[in-house]
């Protein structure tokens, strides 16, 4: 049996107990709160304002104003879920790939799952001229043909940290020097088009971009929160873990397929939005004091969707989301970096 830590709440009855960190829950709350204001805020500021009084009215089904109803429930409700669900994915997928290979630098980007969606999205766009819903659908299939070819390499090591890592970064240097090619090969205004795709971006996303999304959180989700016990016993080493009763490999495998398919739709909804996966879980470790899934899905959808408002009204003209994730991110990172050093220092 785990030991309590001081912060713990246990909640028992006779068949059942349930065990609850007082930080993670007040972190859970906080998060959520400011996830609802930031949602109230890109609800109500743009280019026309919405009142509060309009703002409840409209979402009540009783719109002021045609106006009203056809921003607020029109353009930016769906942007503003469509942003959450992308950062929840990603920052869930995140905190798993860095369960999995026991490297708090690991991400989708640094595995190469990001860096398959693209090449796969990239080849439907440009080389076969296809829409960019079909390149969406061809971000999905590169996401996880790159898993594919990364289980293959790294199925006799059993998918560790290590090997994990090495593989998905010389993954991704392939794939994008693939897509650097492509790009240089197509006319301007396609590869402008693409472009912005790759860097990560939400204009224009509606219902329609939201739905396959959240499907596929409601279904992955479970099925991550039924391995993560399993997960938390990697850590320890792995016969130590299966000692203690883990199927090591298949928790691996599961939670690998898992991360990728929600990388997968995060990518082919708002294409490769960086650091997102790579930032909120460490948040959300520093909040929380220990690993939190909930906490680091909410972290994920507060950081994209602060970005998004930040693209939209932060600059002269508005700009990609995953530019703004850059810059946030890689300062993130480099404060990371000199954090570890110091430590270790």
């Amino acid at each position: 049996m785990t030991a309590l830590l001081p912060d713990d709440l246990v909640v028992a009855r006779r068949r059942w107990s349930l065990r609850v960190s007082k930080r993670i829950l007040w972190c859970t709350v906080a998060m959520s709160a400011l996830l609802l204001a930031l949602c109230v805020t890109a609800l109500m500021v743009g280019e026309y304002v919405v009142t509060p009084e309009a703002l409840v009215r409209t979402l009540l089904g009783d719109p002021p104003a045609r106006l009203d109803g056809f921003f607020v429930l029109g353009r930016r409700l769906p942007r503003a879920l469509v942003a959450i669900i992308v950062g929840v994915c990603l920052a869930v997928a995140g905190a798993v790939f860095q369960t999995l290979t026991h490297n708090p630098l690991a991400s989708p980007d640094v595995i190469g799952i990001s860096s398959g969606a693209s090449v796969g999205a990239v080849t439907v766009f440009l080389v076969w001229n296809g829409s960019i819903d079909q390149a969406a659908l061809g971000a999905i299939v590169g996401a996880v043909v790159m898993a594919g070819v990364i289980m293959l390499l790294t199925a006799r090591s059993g998918l560790h940290g290590v090997q994990l890592v090495l593989t998905g970064v010389a993954l991704s240097a392939i794939a994008m020097a693939v897509v650097d090619y492509v790009l240089t090969q197509v006319f301007v205004a396609s590869a402008t088009t693409a472009q912005t795709w790759l860097v990560g971006s939400l204009q224009g996303r509606g219902w329609s971009d939201l739905i396959p999304a959240a499907a596929a959180l409601v279904v992955v989700m479970p099925i991550i929160a039924t391995v993560a016990p399993a997960a938390g016993m990697m850590p320890l080493g792995d016969q130590l873990a299966t000692a203690l009763g883990v199927r090591v490999t298949r928790a691996r495998w599961v939670l690998l397929i898992c991360a990728t398919l929600l990388v997968a739709v995060a990518v082919a909804t708002a294409g490769p939005v960086s650091f997102v996966a790579l930032v909120a879980p460490h948040i959300a470790r520093l909040l929380c004091g220990r690993a939190s899934l909930i906490v680091a899905g909410l972290t994920g959808a507060v950081l994209l969707l602060a970005s998004d408002l930040l693209a939209l009204y932060a600059f002269p003209a508005p700009i990609p989301v995953g530019a703004v994730t850059i810059t946030l991110g890689g300062g993130f990172f480099l404060w990371l970096l000199f954090r570890e050093g110091a430590r270790r220092g």
